[in-house]
């Protein structure tokens, strides 16, 4: 695959992880696929989860928050089978507090499907909102 068609299937990543369309999100990645958080403290959000733990991410965020969480993707480069992202998200939480935060990330593809995903974003910020959602794994738990 070209990197351009590489930065396609990242557009169609963003509108699949909005949706919280869980079949589409599963479509996109290799089965093998993993995310690797990049984040160094606390240590609860150097998480690295495979694709069933990530499928169920924006279900299991959004379900604390009054609207589904919303990643807007700002600006790629591409080359190669990488495709590095600028983005940022937003959310209200049901308790009031608001949830924004700056991304990057680092995709990695094989054979046209996202294999991996690198995340650096603000530490602080995903701790104090989620953080309290989250197992010693930095799994989300059900509520």
């Amino acid at each position: 695959m070209s990197a351009e068609d590489n930065k396609r299937t990242v557009e169609k990543y963003f509108e699949a992880v909005n949706s919280m369309d869980e079949d589409k999100i599963r479509a996109l990645l290799t089965d093998d696929f993993r995310i690797k958080s990049k984040n160094v403290n606390p240590a609860v959000l150097r998480y690295e989860w495979g694709i069933d733990n990530f499928v169920a991410a924006p279900r299991l965020m959004s379900a604390r928050m009054k609207k589904p969480l919303k990643l807007r993707l700002i600006a790629m480069t591409a080359e190669g089978d990488r495709v590095a992202v600028e983005a940022d998200s937003y959310g209200e939480m049901l308790d009031g507090s608001t949830y924004e935060n700056a991304y990057h990330f680092l995709f990695t593809f094989r054979d046209g499907k996202i294999r991996e995903v690198l995340e650096y974003c603000c530490s602080y910020t995903a701790y104090e909102i989620f953080g309290k959602y989250l197992n010693e794994k930095g799994e989300h738990v059900e509520s």
